[in-house]
């Protein structure tokens, strides 16, 4: 029986076979089992130990514990006045006790699968980069999706069994806690939509991020974690409301999903954001199923996305993680769903003029990221641009308004992809500016906004225009010069302004020119912005943009040229 069902796993996914095989041996198994229940016994001894057990009558009045059913000891206090039975004994919360018990295991499990598993899957497609197996896997008649498949099911397969054991102890908790069954189960449903979205970004950095060696599980998993302790509750949520964009950093954190959350200062319950959650006015929050429903529908069109680069990438190293037909529906996808977590009813109840601007400074942040992914997505690579330097004769610049060079910038794969980063940019803007008109701000401070759309794409632009450059380097190491590159103009100009003029409003345009200018535009220090100021920092952005794209068009046109050459 076994080995039929062996059979048929390795008909189904031979890929998933080969690494649990790699992976489930009885050391192993019998390793993982101790640690997992180890680790829940623990626990428990733990939450035990937190249940006070003294019984001195005349002693009662001052005992005190979190988990008895008195009054606070003093506002907010996180003790009780402990009370007795008629026999005697101390009565005790054990709803309360219960539900402890099952958030700290939703945390503790949360984190360590979603850090554990994205750290075990770079590590391994590392480990087969460095043993050159990886080219081999590709060779095989399998398509991508099964490989890919059977590295998401199969390299954390010791960590999956480690959390399946500690199901049991995390169902009884939260029956215990009564709970709802039907929370517990949309909860493991944000958990493993959470998996395989964090477990899709694992493989695809894994595969794309190969120049950063050994280093690269660490900073995956890192970054992962980084994450989740930031946006967790009682940091993150003291920062934001509900009502806000920066709302969809919650959503990608499934410690939010935990039912009736509620632990200590440190993680702080999160019922009430959630109940307060809209989308473009719409009160997702009024039930928790619809909640976690529409979060599914996140993480399903994320990691659909995320797959089209992962299949691109693993059929050819070389090819760009999006095309540029993808990247332009990516865009108006996070620009529909990121808009609609605004706070639209204070904008249209309040007309306030910070609730629009604060709106917008989130939205330039959530797109910063955007289109720093877009960046490394869409702008090709030096052979592809060589490549479609010779077949498109980019030498003969002066037919740029023929109309088929202008479908390529737009639409091929291996063109320049500056162009199209300026297309998703304006695509961007415009579902700023639509979102700035309906708020109904005053005219100056419209024009503000405004404004600090154009900085904001004008920096996209440069700093797309230099990645795009650097990408056409001779050098092996030019993803990681494309990097630094970028992340040195972005961060360089805003230190040595930083150093010194402290303050903006000092001299404004010199800020003009840091990737904080969007947000010196909309919230100025003194005095209002200077027009000519203004003015002439777009001219010079404009300007360095002009420079960039000569300098690539001159790059291309010297490799279209030596290429046909050789040819």
């Amino acid at each position: 029986m076994m080995q039929n069902f062996v059979d048929r796993l390795g008909n189904w996914n031979p890929q998933l076979l080969r690494e649990i095989k790699g992976r489930i041996k009885p050391r192993n198994i019998l390793l993982t089992i101790f640690i997992s229940l180890l680790s829940q016994f623990l626990l428990l001894l733990y939450f035990q130990t937190q249940v006070i057990t003294e019984n001195t009558a005349n002693a009662i009045q001052t005992i005190t514990n979190k988990y008895c059913t008195g009054e606070n000891t003093y506002i907010n206090a996180a003790t009780r006045v402990c009370f007795q039975d008629k026999l005697g004994n101390i009565i005790i919360n054990w709803e309360l006790w219960y539900r402890n018990i099952f958030t700290w295991l939703s945390i503790i499990g949360c984190f360590a699968i979603l850090v554990a598993g994205t750290y075990l899957i770079i590590s391994d497609l590392a480990n087969e980069e460095r043993r050159e197996t990886l080219n081999f896997i590709r060779l095989s008649p399998q398509s991508p999706q099964s490989i890919l498949l059977g590295k998401m099911l199969g390299v954390p397969i010791l960590l999956y069994l480690a959390v399946f054991l500690a199901i049991p102890l995390h169902l009884w908790s939260g029956l215990a806690a009564n709970i709802p069954l039907i929370e517990i189960f949309s909860f493991y449903a944000v958990i493993v939509g959470a998996c395989i979205l964090y477990y899709s970004g694992a493989l695809l950095f894994g595969l794309v991020g190969s120049w950063l060696s050994g280093f690269q599980a660490w900073l995956g998993s890192g970054a992962v974690l980084g994450f989740l302790i930031l946006t967790k509750p009682g940091i993150f949520s003291q920062v934001q409301q509900s009502e806000h964009p920066f709302v969809v950093l919650k959503l990608i954190n499934p410690v939010y999903f935990i039912p009736h959350y509620s632990v200590d200062s440190s993680f702080k319950s999160v019922a009430s954001e959630l109940a307060n959650l809209h989308w473009y006015n719409i009160p997702l929050g009024a039930s928790f199923v619809t909640t976690v429903g529409f979060v599914l529908l996140i993480y399903a069109m994320a990691t659909w996305f995320i797959w089209q680069s992962l299949q691109r990438c693993f059929r050819d190293p070389n090819a760009t993680m999006l095309s540029k037909q993808q990247s332009y529906l990516l865009t108006s996808c996070f620009a529909f769903f990121t808009i609609g977590w605004a706070n639209w009813q204070g904008l249209f109840a309040k007309t306030n003029t910070s609730y629009t601007y604060g709106n917008i400074g989130s939205l330039f942040f959530l797109n910063l990221w955007l289109f720093l992914y877009l960046i490394a997505a869409i702008n090709p690579h030096r052979q592809s641009l060589y490549d479609w330097a010779r077949y498109r004769h980019i030498y003969s610049f002066k037919e740029f308004g023929n109309s088929k060079l202008i479908k390529d910038l737009i639409w091929s794969e291996k063109s320049p992809g500056l162009v199209a980063i300026a297309l998703n940019a304006i695509i961007a803007i415009t579902a700023l500016s639509l979102f700035i008109l309906l708020s109904g701000i005053g005219f100056d401070s419209a024009i503000s906004a405004f404004l600090s759309l154009i900085f904001a794409g004008n920096l996209t632009i440069i700093y797309a225009g230099l990645a795009q450059l650097t990408l056409l380097m001779k050098t092996e190491q030019r993803v990681l010069w494309a990097t630094g590159t970028v992340g040195a103009v972005m961060i360089l100009p805003l230190v040595i302004v930083a150093m010194l003029f402290s303050n903006p409003g000092n001299n404004t345009f010199a800020w003009l020119f840091s990737i904080a200018a969007p947000l010196i535009i909309l919230y100025p220090t003194g005095y209002p912005n200077s027009f000519i100021s203004v003015f002439l920092a777009v001219i010079c952005q404009w300007m360095i943009i002009g420079l960039v794209v000569f300098l690539l068009m001159r790059q291309l046109r010297k490799a279209g040229e030596s290429t046909r050459r050789s040819h």
